[in-house]
């Protein structure tokens, strides 16, 4: 008798435990629907990720100014549904506010802002030091765009405009350099070691190669 019993309990204690995993995994999903919530994108273009890091696989993206539905965070990344499967996008880029639009005269405003400070080559600190790739790169990263960081790469970033279109912000691309459009036929750019981060006149003070316009 005793030995039906025991059998009996084992069969019980089973039973429950598997009705209380159901329901903690019922719970879970409905916590995940409940907790789901809106952000827009404020980089130019996010990378979509299979895992919550940098190094893992790039699935896909999303462009500033898009609206996502979010499921929570893990670390410094944030859990997104993309093509039915729980994906991964940084945090840093993403508000609960919709971006206000970049204008070419905001950029070219703040990239005069650092007018003074040093050159560095290899470097990308505005205030530290920075080479003319990396003062451009930096720049645009501050209103969340990204672009390469060379100056030749850069050469192929954004649109391609005529030199009679130039505007604010562009920038222009020159053999080995580039700066930032930044009207009145000027330029701001981060030169030398000697002139460090400093606005040049006029802009075609040497051959241009090409006008980049980034800000659609």
């Amino acid at each position: 008798m005793n030995k039906y019993k025991t059998l009996h309990l084992k069969f019980v204690t089973f039973i429950l435990t598997l009705i209380m995993t159901i329901g903690m995994i019922y719970i879970g999903e409905a916590k995940d629907t409940y907790a789901a919530y809106k952000r827009y994108v404020t980089a130019s273009s996010l990378a979509i990720r299979t895992k919550a890091s940098s190094s893992s696989k790039k699935v896909g993206s999303y462009k500033k100014g898009k609206k996502i539905t979010c499921y929570g965070k893990k670390g410094n990344w944030t859990k997104v549904k993309y093509k039915g499967k729980t994906r991964y996008v940084y945090t840093k880029y993403l508000s609960k506010s919709k971006p206000k639009k970049v204008t070419g005269s905001q950029v070219a405003t703040y990239a005069k802002k650092f007018v003074g400070n040093p050159y560095k080559y290899g470097g990308t600190s505005l205030t530290k030091g920075t080479d003319c790739s990396g003062f451009t790169q930096s720049v645009y990263k501050h209103f969340g765009y990204s672009i390469p960081r060379t100056s030749s790469s850069q050469r192929s970033a954004g649109k391609k405009v005529s030199w009679s279109k130039k505007q604010k912000g562009d920038i222009i691309c020159y053999d080995g350099h580039v700066a930032i459009y930044i009207g009145s036929n000027k330029i701001v750019h981060a030169s030398n070691k000697k002139d460090g981060i400093k606005i040049t006149s006029p802009a075609n003070y040497r051959k241009v190669l090409s006008v980049r316009r980034i800000i659609k």
